[in-house]
């Protein structure tokens, strides 16, 4: 069954997320091939040491640890997850496949920060036998500075 569009600007959120130093450092650890945790705690070859090396982010361009831009997937996906389960669309998430995702990110991230995501239904087409449903967020950090817009596509066959 097609998703009504009815459902088009429906919002989501807010989601908040604390921004803590071990999440930044594990998320750089597992997305640069390495083991996260205190006891593997060494860098993986591939990790930008401003995204875990204490002392070479203090020496750095931002002053400290900043989050890899992928990490904005740990938080500002919740709109689009909720609305995927949201049981008013009615969506069978068995037929249900991530189409992509497109992140602008305009600030670092950095541990401390408080970060606030809000997110709407942008778009809903459908196309034979396919729905196309577009979800737009925005993730402002505790200074209420936009730090990631997202847009997030999620193909259901009906």
């Amino acid at each position: 069954m097609p998703i009504d569009r009815a459902h088009l600007g429906r919002s989501y959120g807010p989601y908040v997320f604390h921004v803590g130093l071990q999440h930044v450092k594990d998320f750089a650890c597992v997305t640069g091939g390495g083991v996260p945790g205190h006891v593997f705690s060494a860098a993986p070859d591939h990790a930008h040491p401003l995204t875990f090396d204490e002392d070479a982010a203090r020496k750095g361009p931002h002053g400290g640890i900043v989050a890899p831009p992928a990490f904005a997937t740990a938080f500002a996906i919740e709109p689009f997850a909720k609305a995927c389960s949201d049981p008013a669309l009615a969506v069978n998430v068995l037929r249900l496949v991530h189409g992509e995702q497109d992140l602008e990110l305009l600030e670092p991230i950095r541990p401390g920060d408080v970060l606030t995501t809000t997110g709407e239904i942008t778009r809903i087409q459908e196309r034979g036998t396919l729905d196309f449903l577009e979800v737009s967020s925005t993730t402002r950090n505790q200074h209420g500075r936009v730090v990631v817009r997202g847009v997030w596509t999620a193909i259901v066959r009906n």
